[in-house]
């Protein structure tokens, strides 16, 4: 990590010091100029931007949290940009079976059924809503699916695309089915007020 405020580069694991740094240009506290012009003493000049020592130690502070949260869990991964953007750990911090299921949707180009699903799902009851990442697009899914063909489909294409065990499906298969039946409940009661 850059300490800019002690001019040193740092490993955020051990402490360790690796390199000096030196400035350039001294910045302006008063005008709040936050760029300045820093160089490596053994590795020749080149420009960086300042972070300032607030959002540095902001940044650290969030930076730590994200290891103190995934600490022993490899299945874990972290999207540091969008910690240090939003400063909040939600989507941010995802597991590798979710990413592996959100490449697969792009791949098999599923993302316009999973939002219809989704926006059935939210209209119905949005408490169905309260699922992992890939357990709530496998959801969506197969709902579309069922009110596009009258069929779910089918077991092996939902567990190898949204990366979800043979039991998550035949749950999931439950679930839809208490969304439908609110759903078509929901449809008749409409029609008898017409």
């Amino acid at each position: 990590m850059w300490d800019y405020e002690h001019g040193e580069v740092v490993c955020s694991t051990c402490g360790l010091v690796h390199d000096k740094l030196t400035s350039l240009e001294l910045p302006d506290y008063r005008t709040g100029a936050s760029n300045v012009e820093v160089s490596s003493a053994r590795r020749g000049t080149r420009s960086l931007k300042r972070i300032p020592s607030r959002e540095y130690r902001y940044r650290a502070g969030l930076y730590v949290e994200c290891l103190r949260l995934t600490r022993g869990k490899p299945w874990l991964e972290i999207d540091f940009d969008r910690v240090f953007k939003t400063g909040r750990f939600i989507h941010a911090i995802t597991s590798r079976a979710s990413l592996k299921a959100l490449k697969n949707i792009e791949a098999h180009n599923y993302w316009k059924d999973v939002n219809e699903g989704l926006k059935h799902i939210y209209s119905i009851n949005p408490a169905y809503l309260t699922r992992s990442e890939r357990s709530k697009y496998a959801l969506a899914y197969m709902v579309a699916v069922r009110l596009k063909t009258g069929r779910y489909p089918s077991r092996e294409r939902v567990v190898s695309v949204f990366n979800i065990s043979d039991t998550s499906y035949r749950r999931l298969c439950l679930l839809a089915e208490r969304l439908l039946m609110l759903h078509m409940g929901r449809n008749r009661k409409e029609a008898r007020l017409e």
